[in-house]
């Protein structure tokens, strides 16, 4: 179940419609001759704009997260997989992970099964995620996007269980809207990755 995750549950799960965004900072300009040149930041963001479960009973852990955290503190989700990914994962064990700052691949050990290109991994303690664009089955190297920002080792995070954290975006309501006088409903809400 993916969605808001606070005190080791999910406190509002996402819903349709969702879309997860690579904003990745690109400049493009064309020339005189219609010659096109492109510069591309390192940096990278996921975004996720998604509505939230409709509640009634449980809509005061979300109150408090929207109106205790707003804009200036964290808060973590479990991120989205891919629905292919899902339907094609036999991922098992408990893999590790280690990669280099600047590299895009890491190198996986500890892994038995297939983890399929599209998966949303983090690693360690690290707070960055990232997502596979190689098939890997078993143990070796696999590709990341984006590029790694930092060194990191430990725990490969792959399936479920990816915890991102992020931040609630300005134009979330900081507070609670009520429908048919008893669901809270938040309608579409946006959150970016805290980097």
């Amino acid at each position: 179940m993916y969605g808001i995750y606070a005190n080791g549950a999910v406190i509002a799960q996402f819903v349709t419609p969702m879309s997860v965004r690579s904003n990745h900072p690109v400049f493009a300009s064309d020339t005189l001759s219609l010659s096109r040149q492109v510069a591309r930041r390192a940096a990278q963001r996921w975004e996720i704009e998604t509505k939230l479960e409709p509640l009634s009973y449980t809509a005061n852990e979300l109150f408090v997260d929207l109106v205790t955290k707003g804009y200036s503190e964290a808060v973590t989700i479990i991120t989205p997989q891919n629905y292919g990914v899902i339907t094609k994962r036999t991922t098992s064990g408990t893999p590790t992970a280690t990669g280099t700052a600047g590299q895009n691949y890491i190198t996986v050990a500890n892994h038995t099964g297939l983890m399929p290109k599209g998966t949303f991994i983090k690693v360690g303690t690290a707070s960055k995620v990232y997502m596979t664009v190689t098939d890997r089955s078993g143990n070796g190297t696999v590709s990341v996007y984006p590029n790694l920002s930092a060194n990191i080792s430990g725990t490969m995070y792959c399936r479920d269980d990816v915890i991102m954290t992020c931040f609630y975006d300005t134009d979330v309501v900081s507070g609670m809207i009520f429908t048919d006088g008893i669901l809270m409903d938040m309608g579409t809400i946006r959150l970016v990755e805290f980097l």
